[in-house]
């Protein structure tokens, strides 16, 4: 006699052995696709506008380092300057110096650390930086003390469609009743048809020996017309054969340089 019972039958012995080994087997196919997504997960990112980290340069080589040639500090003027030369054959950029003001004695001078930003630094060219000292007016100053903390070193094709720019024709008006004049120059980039992307200017003013006997920075944010103009008091013992203006240029884009590819990224 067959037992019907809600409609179903009733399940023989060899249908419970042929269920086991199916649950048998779907469980060990969920084991290896978990065990797949161990090894190798897949994230699924928002849809939207992707955005591209700006990559990094290797580790760079220690010979990569500017050489600072020149430093400048007065307490009176609440400025310092130097100047650093490139001794490697990549493209230098990511500069940035601690400045460290030291009294004649060759002690530091306690005050506020400094740190001043560098421009992109070409195989074989010079840059320089200036800016403010955080000291007394009355502290004596015998010499500044400048370290590089961070720099990348850049492969020359990088920075294929940059232009080199340097300022020329420099120029002095006639002094003031208060003895002030203006130091000048004009821009020249090469190819002309390259965007700059100037960051600032640097004026470094040295006398007969050919030291530094002045410096100024004039930053130049915002600012479309690129001229540089610094207002000097008279200072005794300047040779203005030497003056020298220089015009650092950084990246107006996060994204690292490439090929072909100008410093505003355009």
């Amino acid at each position: 006699m067959t037992d019907d019972r809600a409609g179903g039958r009733r399940l023989q012995p060899g249908h419970w052995l042929l269920i086991g080994i199916v649950v048998l087997l779907v469980a060990a196919g969920v084991a290896i696709v978990v065990r797949r997504g161990d090894g190798s997960p897949t994230v699924t990112e928002p849809t939207g506008t992707p955005s591209t980290a700006p990559s990094t340069s290797a580790t760079p080589r220690p010979d990569c380092s500017p050489e600072i040639t020149s430093t400048w500090a007065d307490a009176t003027t609440a400025k310092y300057g130097f100047v650093y030369r490139s001794q490697c054959d990549q493209v230098v950029r990511e500069l940035r110096f601690r400045v460290t003001a030291v009294d004649p004695a060759g002690e530091e001078i306690p005050a506020e650390q400094e740190i001043a930003y560098g421009g992109v630094l070409f195989p074989g060219s010079e840059l320089a930086a200036a800016g403010g000292l955080h000291v007394a007016r009355d502290q004596k100053i015998g010499s500044l003390e400048v370290q590089v903390i961070n720099f990348g070193a850049y492969p020359p094709e990088n920075f294929s469609g940059w232009a080199q720019t340097e300022v020329v024709d420099l120029t002095r008006s006639k002094p003031g009743t208060l003895g002030m004049y203006d130091v000048s120059g004009t821009i020249q980039a090469k190819p002309s048809s390259v965007p700059v992307c100037i960051s600032q200017f640097v004026l470094i003013m040295r006398d007969n020996n050919d030291k530094i006997v002045y410096a100024d920075v004039d930053p130049t944010s915002g600012e479309t017309l690129l001229k540089p103009s610094f207002p000097v008091s008279s200072l005794p013992g300047i040779d203005f054969g030497r003056t020298k203006i220089y015009a650092p240029q950084t990246p107006r884009t996060e994204q690292a340089p490439s090929p072909g590819m100008p410093c505003n990224g355009s």
